[in-house]
């Protein structure tokens, strides 16, 4: 882990509760946003949009790897 990436790496953490799914199957979408900016806010972030930024590489990364397990299974 980079050191410019850890403040971005907790904040997505602290949003684990806040996915959004969809379909039967219960597929994680992507955060919900409203809620990443209340974290974002509280967590006191100097650059809020730089660290969202950097929350949406991760939440990608995120949904991919969501998806490969989904076809494994």
């Amino acid at each position: 882990m980079l050191p410019e990436n850890w403040e971005a790496l907790t904040v997505f953490l602290k949003c684990a509760t806040q996915w959004r799914y969809a379909g039967m199957a219960g597929v994680q979408t992507g955060l919900d946003y409203s809620a990443v900016d209340v974290v974002l806010r509280l967590s006191q972030v100097a650059a809020p949009g730089q660290i969202f930024e950097q929350i949406q590489i991760i939440e990608a990364g995120a949904i991919e790897g969501f998806a490969e397990r989904q076809d494994r299974q």
